[in-house]
């Protein structure tokens, strides 16, 4: 995996976004982050069968880069638009989660030597009172173990990620892995401020149907169960 090496302001942020045909609302969602300030540059990795360069350039805002990725998969799409950025700090962030408007400020204040990543606490966009149980779960969790998920929003020094290689190329748990590895380099920032990001799994498939297999896909992955397995059973419970 090559990166770029050469970075700029020292106060900038770059948001990467993989996507793989999102509905069309995500656009505005997108298109909101780069009035964030701080940020830099807004880089959106498609995977998806009809190629946002091409059909919605005349949408998305101009400092938004779209790339194509041969590769579908949010490791390889995260990567892939890490090498194209130019940002101090990386911010990889879930097309249908949305962000605070100063988040982005928080992020470069927050990011430091000693603490070169971290996450914000999640919420979901739901009403269902056990998704408000499942969100302050996942942030204890998050909290006590040092291990974050992509609903997270993580970020990291750009310089970092460059060192421990990047994402994990696995099929899935790509998050865990990459948080087991930034762990050895620093503490993680827990930014307290909540990001919210949709709760279509849980109600597509069932929230304790959803519980129960996240659970599981993590324990078996603790256990050592290959992540080409995991994903693999994973598409068979769904």
């Amino acid at each position: 995996m090559s990166h770029s090496t050469e970075f700029v302001q020292q106060d900038t942020v770059s948001v990467i976004v993989p996507v793989r045909n999102e509905p069309p609302e995500i656009l505005r969602q997108i298109n909101h982050l780069v009035n964030l300030e701080g940020v830099l540059e807004v880089i959106v990795v498609d995977a998806g069968e009809h190629q946002l360069q091409e059909e919605l350039s005349d949408v998305l805002h101009p400092s938004i880069t779209v790339i194509s990725s041969d590769t579908a998969g949010r490791a390889a799409q995260m990567n892939l638009g890490s090498s194209h950025a130019s940002g101090r700090i990386l911010w990889f962030l879930h097309a249908d989660t949305s962000v605070p408007v100063d988040a982005a400020r928080m992020i470069s204040e927050s990011v430091t030597d000693s603490h070169p990543w971290g996450r914000f606490d999640v919420q979901f966009r739901s009403s269902a009172a056990l998704m408000r149980l499942v969100a302050r779960m996942m942030n204890l969790r998050s909290a006590l173990t040092g291990i974050c998920t992509g609903d997270q929003a993580i970020f990291v020094d750009h310089s970092v990620f460059v060192q421990v290689g990047g994402y994990a190329q696995i099929a899935i748990m790509e998050d865990v892995a990459l948080s087991r590895k930034l762990k050895s380099r620093g503490s993680m920032v827990r930014i307290r401020t909540r990001v919210e990001t949709s709760a279509r799994r849980w109600e597509n498939y069932g929230h304790i149907r959803t519980i129960t297999l996240m659970w599981v896909m993590r324990l078996l992955y603790w256990a050592g169960v290959s992540p080409t397995r995991l994903a693999r059973l994973y598409r068979q419970a769904r």
